[in-house]
């Protein structure tokens, strides 16, 4: 019996505070946990996009040279997006130059990139119009697709003939699978000014390094993922092929 009393005794159990020490512990496991794994997927999303880029790439490489003469998809410019392209009576792009949606239907593709939302697809109405074009067409409507280098946009390719991109995680300025508009971009001087650049209309684009919202970085919060052709590397693949000469 005194034994029993002496083992019972000098048992103890844990006190509150061992207990609250082991929940803080497990805690700070469980956020490093989930704060890993979040970025895991963030950063898988992001490398898939960048494949389905290339192989959108591919696509419009095919779609050219399978028309006879040779041209350019045009975008989809219906709201919401049935990923039809529209082509005026004219054999030219609806809307003329305008960031729209990527015809997913006519290009027999996947409809939206890794975070359900629509590509963006802009086009050279000199290389989408069903007349086709060839090696003497010029790049005087191209696009320039712009860097950032020590805070400076530097061009990097000033001949891109047709563009396409992801909005990224923040869905800025998209549209979704269900055809809504994403949260519109804010106005310039409120922190995403580099993405305006790929939504403002005009045939200047940015890619740069992705910058999380409430970073300090020239050109405000970015995570589009931009896809582009440029002239000399569309031609030469038309030559190759066989259908210019």
């Amino acid at each position: 019996m005194k034994n029993n009393m002496r083992r019972n005794a000098n048992e103890k159990g844990f006190t509150l505070v061992e207990i609250a020490v082991v929940l803080v512990i497990v805690g700070l496991l469980v956020g490093s946990f989930i704060g890993t794994f979040a970025e895991r997927i963030e950063t898988t999303r992001r490398d898939n996009t960048v494949s389905e880029l290339d192989e959108i790439k591919q696509v419009l490489m095919a779609y050219a040279y399978t028309n006879s003469p040779v041209y350019l998809p045009c975008p989809d410019t219906d709201v919401p997006p049935d990923g039809i392209e529209n082509r005026d009576a004219g054999g030219n792009c609806t809307a003329g130059t305008v960031v729209a949606t990527l015809p997913w239907v006519s290009l027999g593709i996947a409809q939206s990139d890794p975070w359900n939302n629509r590509y963006s697809y802009w086009v050279n109405p000199d290389f989408s119009r069903d007349t086709g074009f060839d090696l003497a067409t010029g790049d005087a409507n191209s696009a320039q697709i712009n860097t950032r280098i020590n805070n400076l946009a530097v061009a990097v390719a000033p001949n891109a003939v047709a563009v396409v991109f992801s909005r990224g995680e923040n869905g800025l300025g998209g549209v979704s699978v269900e055809g809504v508009n994403r949260d519109a971009i804010p106005a310039p001087g409120n922190g995403h000014d580099d993405e305006i650049e790929n939504a403002d209309g005009n045939s200047v684009f940015m890619q740069r390094f992705k910058t999380e919202e409430g970073v300090a970085a020239a050109g405000g919060a970015f995570d589009d993922i931009l896809m582009w052709i440029n002239s000399y590397e569309l031609k030469a693949k038309m030559v190759e092929v066989g259908v210019l000469p």
